[in-house]
């Protein structure tokens, strides 16, 4: 069977880690496999790896043109819809030349249903966020709302709470709306001996991720017993990421707070903690708490959406930008080394279920059963 992967792009976002995953796992004897970026290259570390690993990628726009997309869209807000024509007549003739049997669609590689529904082609199409903050563009709306109402594309949630608000959203009935999570590479992560006590968030650094809230808590943590050595590790960049450096420096934790940037393996920096930290205002299946729970870390989150899977046992879950619950819990995470391992290991064990194996067989087992009813 030839599945064809969609995605805008190949860069840290969790969207392209799965799609890494799935082509990792899937059995290569009974699928051949594509994937096509239609935003072109990004020169990501994990797009590096990919090219590196000779995966089938195909680049639809060069980066000179991607440039002049920008400038013309800062101009003026009508090249958006222009220049999403061009891509997705780009997309259509890449898939017309690949034959897809199956289109599996990520982000706005939803645009894919613009050929698939005329070619009577399968569009799997997976949500990595809330429904009603995902498919906002125009061509993107279109290609939905057409789907939807011709039962043309299943959808795919990655947790249970995102399975609800898609069914309640987008009014699906368990047919076409379904759910498999994403899933980690468990083998990958451990935990080595370390000094200080660290608190760790892996993400990328914008409003939403709300890094400024772990700041604000951690600076009221540390400052309140400042004998007690604390780090903390923000890793990550993004549009926010020179505003969170300064404010440490503001609340004078510069020297406890450490500023990675994007890295290639995020194992390094858990091994060396003790708590992970999710602080999103909206969040679909964090890749990362995945990952910190496979390194048998306790998780903090925001009730945020789908990441509230992630938070029973073996964490505590608080409101959304709430910093004195943040501070609370990290308190309570710290001072109690028992209820810490307890957690921990609560964590590992709850993550056997989120293996980027299963996760494959599930998307596998979707491909062969909307294949076979084309």
């Amino acid at each position: 069977m030839n599945v064809i992967f969609t995605i805008d792009k190949l860069d840290m976002g969790g969207a392209a880690r799965v799609v890494y995953e799935l082509v990792k796992n899937i059995d290569k004897s009974c699928f051949t496999l594509k994937i096509i970026c239609i935003d072109g290259r990004t020169n990501s570390f994990l797009e590096k790896q990919m090219l590196t690993e000779d995966y089938a990628i195909i680049f639809l726009k060069n980066p000179r043109l991607k440039k002049k997309i920008l400038l013309y869209r800062i101009i003026n807000r009508l090249f958006f819809i222009f220049f999403d024509i061009i891509s997705i007549l780009r997309l259509r003739k890449e898939l017309r030349k690949s034959k897809p049997d199956i289109v599996h669609a990520h982000q706005y590689g939803i645009w894919a249903g613009y050929w698939t529904m005329g070619n009577n082609i399968p569009l799997i199409t997976t949500v990595h966020s809330r429904p009603d903050g995902t498919f906002n563009r125009l061509t993107e709306k279109i290609i939905l709302k057409r789907s939807i109402l011709l039962h043309r594309n299943i959808f795919v949630a990655i947790s249970k709470h995102n399975l609800d608000s898609i069914k309640s959203y987008w009014h699906l009935d368990s047919k076409y709306a379904r759910y498999v999570n994403n899933g980690i590479n468990i083998g990958s992560f451990f935990s080595v001996p370390h000094d200080s006590f660290t608190f760790i968030n892996i993400s990328r650094q914008d409003k939403n991720k709300n890094q400024s809230l772990i700041i604000r808590a951690f600076s009221r943590l540390f400052h309140e017993d400042p004998s007690i050595p604390m780090k903390l590790f923000l890793v990550g960049d993004g549009d926010t990421h020179g505003l969170l450096k300064k404010e440490a420096e503001n609340l004078g934790v510069t020297n406890m707070v450490t500023f990675p940037g994007y890295v290639s393996s995020a194992a390094q920096y858990l091994s060396c903690s003790d708590v992970y930290i999710s602080s999103a205002n909206r969040e679909g299946l964090s890749l990362s708490v995945l990952e910190a729970m496979a390194s048998k870390l306790p998780v903090i989150a925001t009730d945020a959406g789908g990441v509230r899977d992630l938070a029973g046992e073996n964490g505590i879950l608080i409101p959304c930008n709430d910093e004195y619950s943040l501070y609370a819990a990290m308190k309570k995470l710290r001072d109690n080394k028992e209820m810490r391992l307890f957690k921990g290991r609560k964590s590992f064990e709850m993550v056997q279920d989120y293996s980027a194996i299963n996760m494959a067989k599930k998307y596998c087992d979707l491909y062969q059963e909307f294949s076979a009813a084309k």
